[in-house]
C-alpha cells in the first residue's frame, strides 16, 4: 500500500525544486503566453500588409493578339489592371500569331513539363510552345505580370457571334503574376457576361437563354462549426506536442538531473518505498505538464478570440475549450509515465534529451496526420494512443463526437495512461536502474520465472485487462465478418480465458485464492438462483428507465440476440451467452482482476472489477446496467468465497434475457410484449427477490470472511 502522506510530502517538495527552476516557468508559462499572441499578431499584420500591398498595386499585363482599344477599356473599368500592347512578343511570333500559323497551345496535362517522369522522357518529348516560352521570360524580366493572349480573328469572331478565344498566362509562384491572372478572370467574366446579354437582346432572345440553369451555393454549416473545424484541424496537434514538451523536461530534471546533482541516491536512503518515491515524482512532473497545457490552452483562446473578433467571425465557447482540456488529461497522464520511465535510465541530464528527443519526434509523425483531411474518429481509431484523443478533440470543437466513440476513446486512454504508469512503477523498483547499472533495461524488460504461491498484484491486474480488451477490441474488428458463433466462442475462450489461464500458470497463482471455487452451500445455490432469475428486473426495470437507451440500439442488440437471422436453437443460445460468460468472464472479472485488486481493499476490487466488466461490454448505454450487475456478482462471489455462485447468477441472467428475445410469446404470456419498460410494481417486486437472494447466500456462508493480507508479489 502506498503510504499517501509520505507520498504528498514528497510531492510538494519535487514541485517546490520545479517551480524554483526559472527556466522551467519561462518554459511552462512565460513562453505560451508571450510567443501565440506575439505570432499571431505579427503574422496577422504581415498578411494584411502584404494583401493591402497587393490590393493597391496595379497588375501589369501585356496583350499579345489584335485587341480594340474598346476591349481594352471594358476589361481596365472592372478591375486595377495596365494593359501593354506587344509588350515581349518577338515580331516574328506577333507576325505568326496574326497569320494564324502559331499552333493552340497544349493541353497542360499532356504538357512536357507535367508529363515527363525522368530524364530520358524529357528528352524524347517535343519542344515547348514558344508563346509559353516568350511569357516565361517575359515574367521572369519583371517587365509585366501576366499575358492575354487573343488568338487570331477575335474581335470578328466576338461580333459576328462566334466563340472566341483568349488564353491567360501567368506564373502561379509569383505573387503578382497570381494576382494578375485573378484580375483578367474577372475582368473577362464580366466583358463575358456583358457580351451574352447583348447577344440575346439582338436576337430577341429571354434574359437568360444562354445560360440555362443558375446554379447557387449555400454554406449550410453554421459559422461555428467553420470556426471548429480550423481550430480542430491545428490545435489538438500543437497542444498535444507541446503538452509533451513540458512532461519532457520536467521528467528529465526529477530523474536524470537528480542523478547527476547526485540527489536520487539520498532520496532512496529516505524511509520511502519505490511506489511513493514513483507516485511523488509523478504527481510533480503531472503538475507541470497540467501548467503548461492550460498555458498554452489559454494562450491559444485568447489569441484566436483576437483574431477572430477582428475579423467578425463568431468565436469558439470557453466550455469546448474546458472540454478540450478534459479530453486531454488521459494523454498528460500517459505521456507523463511514459516520459518518467524512459527518463530514468539516462545518467545525466544529456542523457535524458538523447533518450527522449527521439521518442517525442517520433509523437509527431501520428499526430500529424489527425491535421490530414478525411482522418476522423472511428471505431479504429478511438484505441489508437494520442491519435484518439486528437482526434476526440477535433470532433469537440466541430461538435461532432459520437457517445460510444467518445467513451471508447476516453476507455482506451485511460487504460494506455493506466499501462505507462504501470511500466514506470516496475522501473522505479528496480534498483539497478535508479543507480544507472548498464544491464538496466535488461533488468526491466526480462521475463521473471515462476515463483510458487504468490498471488496477482494491482499492476497485473490493470496490465492484463488492458491488453486483454485492446485484443478484444481490434480481433473484434477483424472478425466482422465472420460467423456469429465464431466471434463469440473466439472472444470468450481465446481472449479471455486463454490468456486467463496462461498467467496463472506462468505466474504460480494459487488456484484456491486467485480462482476460489469452492462448493456453495445448498441455501447459497438457492439464493444465487433467486439473484440470477430477479437480477435482470432491477437494471432493465430501474436503471434503464433513469437513462433509456436509443431504440437505433435495442434493435441492434437485439439482432445480435438472435444470431443475425441464424437458426442456432435455444440450448446452443443458453451455452454460447449463457453458460459461456458465466464461465470465461467470471473467472477473469472475479477471478484474476478481483483478485489483484484485494491489495487495494475489498471495496476497492469490488469496485473496480465491477467497473471494468462493464467497460469491456464496449457501450455506453449499458456501462451502468452492466456495473450495477457487476456489483451484485461479485458481491455474492466474495460473500460466499466462490465464484461458482457468480457463475451461477451471471449464466441464469444471461440465459433468462436471451430467452426473452428467443421465445417472444413468453413475454405475451407475461403481458410484456407491447411495453417499452418493465413495469415498476414488476421491478420493485423483483428487487424484493434479489435481495432476499442475497439474504440467503450471506446467511448460507459462515461468516469468516478470509483475511485481507495475501502472500507477497515479489516485485509483480
Amino acid at each position: 500500500m502506498i503510504r499517501w502522506k509520505l507520498t504528498l510530502t514528497l510531492f510538494r517538495k519535487e514541485i517546490t525544486e520545479t517551480l524554483r527552476d526559472r527556466k522551467t516557468l519561462l518554459m511552462a508559462i512565460g513562453l505560451p503566453l508571450l510567443l501565440y499572441p506575439l505570432i499571431a499578431m505579427s503574422l496577422t499584420k504581415l498578411q494584411e500588409s502584404q494583401s493591402q500591398a497587393q490590393e493597391e498595386a496595379r497588375s501589369k499585363v501585356a496583350v499579345w493578339g489584335a485587341a480594340s482599344e474598346a476591349f481594352i477599356k471594358a476589361l481596365q473599368s472592372s478591375n486595377k489592371v495596365d494593359f501593354i500592347v506587344g509588350e515581349g512578343l518577338k515580331e516574328t511570333l506577333a507576325k505568326q500569331l496574326a497569320a494564324g500559323e502559331l499552333p493552340t497551345l497544349p493541353d497542360p496535362a499532356s504538357s512536357p513539363q507535367q508529363s515527363s517522369t525522368n530524364a530520358v522522357d524529357a528528352a524524347q518529348a517535343p519542344p515547348e510552345h514558344p508563346l509559353l516560352l516568350e511569357a516565361r521570360a517575359l515574367m521572369d524580366s519583371q517587365k509585366a505580370d501576366a499575358a492575354i493572349l487573343l488568338w487570331p480573328g477575335f474581335e470578328s469572331t466576338l461580333a459576328t457571334g462566334g466563340l472566341a478565344k483568349a488564353s491567360i498566362l501567368y506564373d502561379s509562384v509569383r505573387e503578382k503574376s497570381s494576382k494578375a491572372q485573378q484580375r483578367l478572370v474577372g475582368a473577362l467574366s464580366n466583358y463575358r457576361r456583358q457580351e451574352i446579354g447583348r447577344r440575346e437582346k439582338a436576337n430577341g432572345l429571354p434574359e437568360g437563354f444562354a445560360r440555362a440553369i443558375q446554379v447557387e451555393e449555400r454554406n449550410v454549416a453554421p459559422m461555428k462549426r467553420q470556426t471548429g473545424k480550423l481550430l480542430g484541424t491545428m490545435l489538438p496537434f500543437l497542444l498535444i506536442i507541446l503538452s509533451a514538451s513540458g512532461g519532457l523536461y520536467a521528467a528529465i530534471d526529477l530523474t536524470a538531473g537528480e542523478k547527476e546533482r547526485n540527489t536520487l541516491q539520498t532520496l532512496l536512503c529516505a524511509p520511502l518505498t519505490s511506489l511513493e518515491i514513483i507516485a511523488g515524482k509523478f504527481l510533480a512532473a503531472w503538475a507541470i505538464v497540467l501548467i503548461t497545457t492550460l498555458a498554452n490552452l489559454a494562450s491559444m483562446a485568447a489569441t484566436f478570440a483576437r483574431i477572430f473578433s477582428s475579423t467578425g467571425v463568431m468565436q469558439t465557447s470557453p466550455s469546448t475549450y474546458g472540454l478540450a482540456f478534459a479530453v486531454l488529461l488521459p494523454a498528460t497522464f500517459m505521456l507523463t509515465a511514459l516520459f518518467l520511465a524512459i527518463a530514468v535510465f539516462a545518467r545525466d541530464f544529456k542523457d535524458g534529451q538523447n533518450l527522449l528527443t527521439p521518442m517525442f519526434m517520433l509523437l509527431s509523425v501520428p499526430l500529424g496526420a489527425t491535421m490530414l483531411p478525411g482522418i476522423e474518429l472511428n471505431l479504429w481509431t478511438s484505441a489508437v494512443p494520442l491519435v484518439n484523443v486528437a482526434l476526440l478533440m477535433k470532433g469537440v470543437f466541430i461538435s461532432e463526437a459520437k457517445p460510444e466513440l467518445v467513451l471508447m476513446t476516453l476507455l482506451t486512454s485511460v487504460l494506455y495512461a493506466g499501462l505507462a504508469l504501470a511500466f514506470a512503477a516496475r522501473v522505479f523498483q528496480e534498483e539497478q536502474v535508479l543507480l544507472g547499472g548498464r544491464d538496466s533495461w535488461k533488468s526491466v524488460l526480462r521475463i521473471r520465472p515462476r515463483v510458487a504461491n504468490t498471488s496477482p498484484t494491482p499492476t497485473l491486474a490493470w496490465t492484463a485487462f488492458a491488453v486483454v480488451f485492446v485484443i478484444v477490441f481490434y480481433a473484434g474488428q477483424l472478425l466482422q465478418g465472420s460467423n456469429t458463433v465464431v466471434m463469440i466462442l473466439a472472444t470468450q475462450y481465446g481472449f479471455f480465458l486463454l490468456p486467463n489461464l496462461l498467467l496463472a500458470w506462468w505466474w504460480g497463482f494459487p488456484l484456491r485464492q486467485t480462482y476460489p471455487l469452492s462448493r456453495p452451500s445448498a441455501l447459497t445455490l438457492m439464493g444465487a438462483v433467486l439473484v440470477g432469475l430477479s437480477a435482470w428486473g432491477v437494471t432493465a426495470g430501474l436503471v434503464t428507465r433513469i437513462f433509456p437507451p436509443p431504440e437505433s440500439f435495442a434493435k441492434g442488440m437485439e439482432k445480435v440476440l438472435l444470431f443475425e437471422g441464424m437458426n442456432v436453437s435455444l440450448p446452443m443460445v443458453w451455452f454460447l451467452l449463457g453458460i459461456t460468460p458465466a464461465l470465461c468472464e467470471e473467472l477473469f472479472f472475479r477471478g484474476l482482476l478481483m483478485s489483484g485488486f484485494r491489495r487495494l481493499g475489498v471495496g476497492s476490487a469490488l469496485f473496480l472489477s465491477s467497473f471494468l466488466f462493464a467497460v469491456a461490454h464496449s457501450s455506453i448505454y449499458r456501462l451502468l446496467p452492466t456495473f450495477i450487475l457487476g456489483l451484485l456478482i461479485g458481491f455474492c462471489a466474495l460473500r460466499s468465497r466462490s465464484l461458482i455462485t457468480g457463475m451461477v447468477i451471471h449464466a441464469i441472467n444471461n440465459g433468462l434475457l436471451v430467452t426473452f428475445v428467443h421465445v417472444p410469446d413468453l413475454g405475451k404470456k407475461l403481458g410484456m410484449a407491447e411495453l417499452e419498460y418493465v413495469p415498476l410494481s414488476w421491478s420493485l417486486g423483483l428487487a424484493l427477490v434479489t435481495g432476499i437472494g442475497v439474504l440467503l447466500i450471506v446467511r448460507g456462508t459462515p461468516h469468516s470472511p478470509p483475511p485481507d493480507d495475501q502472500p507477497p508479489s515479489h516485485g509483480r
